[in-house]
């Protein structure tokens, strides 16, 4: 979900499910979507579809929303990213998931 401060405009927008089961280091990308000029506005949602492995029942599993309206491909002032845990469940058919983003300062 869109935050009400952002701007209308088109980005990038790459979404991730990764595996936290792990406090110390990176969490691993186990699967990923990139959407290449998604319109967005203010209160706006962007639709994606993303297909991830089946992994063990114990493994804790994330989803990770960054916006580039920079373009730069990392994160910086003005984009837009996931900032809260959006638990993944780890079998079947998931969704809708909502992963609200908030605009980096």
């Amino acid at each position: 979900m869109i935050p009400t401060d952002a701007p209308t405009t088109t980005a990038r927008v790459v979404v991730e499910v990764r595996d936290v089961s792990y406090a110390d280091g990176t969490a691993p990308v186990l699967a990923s979507v990139a959407i290449e000029g998604a319109p967005m506005w203010p209160g706006g949602r962007i639709p994606f579809v993303l297909d991830a492995p089946e992994v063990p029942a114990a493994t804790a599993l994330s989803l990770r929303c960054h916006v580039d309206i920079v373009g730069d491909g990392t994160v910086a002032v003005g984009d837009l990213l996931s900032t809260r845990s959006i638990p993944v469940p780890v079998t079947g058919d998931v969704g809708p998931l909502t992963a609200p983003v908030d605009v980096v300062t």
